[in-house]
């Protein structure tokens, strides 16, 4: 009786053992698959990369440049719609200058199927212009020239801009390069609007802009350029404002600075 049983535990672990050496065998067999096939995630990183590859294959250069620049601006602000319950001296907010303020950030260059050239910015700017009031209210004797909306002359945005560069024709072209560039821009003002502008709707985050100017290519080193935008409200307002902006700026490629 102990002989039988003693055989039919050792049956037992002989099946136990084959049993265990197939588990083992398939996994291994699991994991060298496994190492073969292509993670479905990686695959649609894969097939994204690829796509973008075959969008922009026409897009070379792309040099990545830092910029600096001084704005000069002024607003000329159409207050002929309201009639706010607050009036201000004109000759207290009216000054029709254009008043310095500054912007920074970083460029792409880069040339589209090898003939036209292009930039693309993206900037953090200061703005202080200086206010001219189209409309000058009066009650004479009574009251001086007043008008009825105070625009904010500081506030802060963010801007994208896209500018077409055409080759200038000018001698020592192999040395230095003049572009004439133009194209729009958009600002977003990421400050607080003051409680005037909030009087009938008159703030307007929004600017949208049209870009014109001149560029100086010395050798790559670096780029001066003198940019002019004309901008105005992107969405409708009650008290219509054009901002007229100079900028005068300096890039470097930042692979030159570090």
């Amino acid at each position: 009786m102990k002989t039988s049983t003693s055989r039919v535990l050792i049956i037992l672990l002989i099946n136990l053992f084959y049993l265990n050496m197939g588990f083992a065998q398939d996994l291994n067999t699991k994991q060298k698959d496994s190492a073969y096939l292509v993670n479905p995630s990686q695959e649609r990183i894969r097939k994204i990369k690829k796509s973008f590859a075959k969008t922009f294959i026409n897009f070379v250069g792309n040099d990545v440049s830092l910029f600096g620049t001084l704005v000069l601006s002024k607003q000329d602000i159409n207050d002929n719609g309201i009639t706010a319950p607050l009036n201000y001296l004109y000759n207290t907010v009216n000054s029709n200058t254009f008043n310095p303020g500054y912007s920074g950030g970083f460029r792409i260059d880069g040339i589209y199927k090898e003939k036209h050239r292009y930039s693309l910015s993206f900037a953090l700017n200061r703005i202080t212009p200086g206010n001219y009031y189209q409309n000058k209210h009066s009650l004479s004797p009574f009251i001086d020239d007043f008008t009825h909306f105070k625009a904010d002359n500081n506030f802060t945005t963010l801007s994208v801009s896209a500018h077409y560069k055409k080759l200038l024709p000018v001698n020592a072209m192999n040395k230095y390069k003049f572009y004439a560039v133009f194209g729009p821009s958009f600002d977003y003002k990421i400050s607080s609007i003051s409680s005037e502008n909030l009087i009938n709707e008159a703030g307007n985050r929004a600017i949208i802009n049209g870009d014109f100017g001149a560029e100086f290519d010395n050798k790559g080193y670096y780029v001066l350029f003198a940019h002019y935008k004309l901008g105005s409200n992107l969405f409708q307002s009650t008290v219509p404002v054009q901002l007229n902006r100079f900028e005068i700026g300096m890039s470097i490629k930042t692979k030159d600075l570090f």
